[in-house]
């Protein structure tokens, strides 16, 4: 499994292990005598010393205070300590001035499924912000609860615990992915803030040229973002038809019975119910390894169209006269039908449409947003 290290993020700032640092204190003594003259052997100019020897001081990390990544990478190697061993140590780091901090880091970061679809989510429905003097961070826009906190956890299975000043996003509808972590993504796939303009965004090629569980998992991420769930395909609309075409290779690839149409500046994916079925079920297993894919809604969704053609009444005749018989008794709309005897809105609205003709049922105005409500004649 390909990882990224620690310090190939952007200037990440570093509390240690405090018996490591008594290490490092113990082998300066011993190869220069002072921490003076090591200063001075590092050329450290950029910073003055009274900072450097605070670095080494046990209440430094114990007040909360973190150091420089790249300081100790050149100390460890006068010290003749890998970078890996320091990678070891790290009990939380952060950006230099930021607030988040990861604690109990997952190190080195792993590139599993969940890392791209988390970079699926920060390119459908997530925006790069870049504040003045601030370092590039992600934005994710999801008014779901559920999606906003799973986003969390994605970021958290991926980097380890995050230390928010509050657990906000429970009420924004905008969690943050903090800069260090962003800037994983930046390196990894070489993007840049106009990697994620939702017209222009494209799926980086070495993403595209992965196995078929991280593919999966950036097709999830865009149908939780940009799908929509009907009982006979899933749809994801997108004003990018070149990102479409991607998702359309990617349904090709996993062998996923789809098609893409495009018109203007807009695509349409289509996985019809025989891809929906393949998506599901390899769904299902990857599930089971990440828990944190999970489709929320969209799976009970999913799940309920499959027992909609599954069920007994979708395969029986007459149909017509149990929802005739459904209006005699109350007055309801196709949405109401299709979810008390479990059959598909075309379906009803099909048998509507032809009771309506036979003038056995009447318009009795809409409930909701446009849901239109259907009576009895007779009553």
């Amino acid at each position: 499994m390909e990882n990224i290290p620690i310090w190939k993020l952007d200037n990440p700032y570093i509390n240690l292990k405090l018996d490591f640092l008594r290490d490092i204190n113990i082998l300066i003594r011993k190869n220069f005598k002072s921490k003076y003259k090591l200063f001075k052997k590092l050329n450290s100019s950029n910073i003055p010393y009274s900072t450097f020897k605070n670095y080494f001081k046990y209440s430094y990390y114990k007040a909360g205070y973190f150091a420089p990544l790249h300081i100790f990478l050149k100390i460890c190697k006068k010290l003749n300590i890998s970078k890996e061993k320091i990678q070891e140590k790290v009990v939380s780091y952060k950006t230099a001035h930021g607030y988040n901090i990861i604690e109990k880091p997952i190190l080195p970061i792993k590139i599993t499924p969940i890392f791209d679809m988390i970079l699926a989510h920060n390119i459908g429905d997530g925006t790069v912000i870049r504040s003045k003097g601030r370092k590039a961070y992600f934005g994710y826009r999801q008014f779901d609860e559920t999606f906003r906190v799973g986003y969390v956890k994605k970021l958290e299975a991926i980097f380890g615990k995050i230390k928010y000043k509050e657990d906000y996003f429970l009420k924004s509808t905008r969690p943050y992915c903090p800069a260090i972590l962003a800037s994983a993504f930046f390196y990894y796939y070489n993007l840049n803030d106009g990697s994620f303009l939702s017209t222009s965004a494209r799926l980086p090629d070495k993403l595209l040229n992965k196995n078929k569980e991280h593919l999966l998992a950036v097709l999830l991420g865009f149908i939780i973002d940009e799908g929509n769930i009907d009982s006979t395909a899933i749809v994801i609309k997108l004003k990018n038809p070149k990102l479409v075409n991607e998702l359309y290779f990617i349904c090709r690839k996993l062998g996923y019975d789809a098609t893409a149409t495009y018109k203007e500046e807009y695509g349409n994916l289509y996985i019809k119910r025989k891809g929906m079925k393949n998506l599901f079920a390899d769904y299902n297993k990857l599930l089971k390894l990440y828990p944190e894919i999970n489709l929320g809604k969209w799976h009970q969704k999913i799940k309920e169209s499959f027992d909609i053609y599954n069920r007994e009444i979708y395969k029986t005749r007459g149909n017509k006269e149990i929802i005739l018989e459904l209006i005699k008794e109350k007055d309801l709309t196709v949405n109401q039908i299709a979810s008390q005897i479990q059959m598909t809105r075309q379906g009803v609205r099909f048998h509507i449409h032809n009771l309506e003709k036979a003038k056995e049922i009447i318009k009795k105005g809409y409930f909701g947003k446009g849901n239109m409500v259907y009576g009895y004649r007779g009553r």
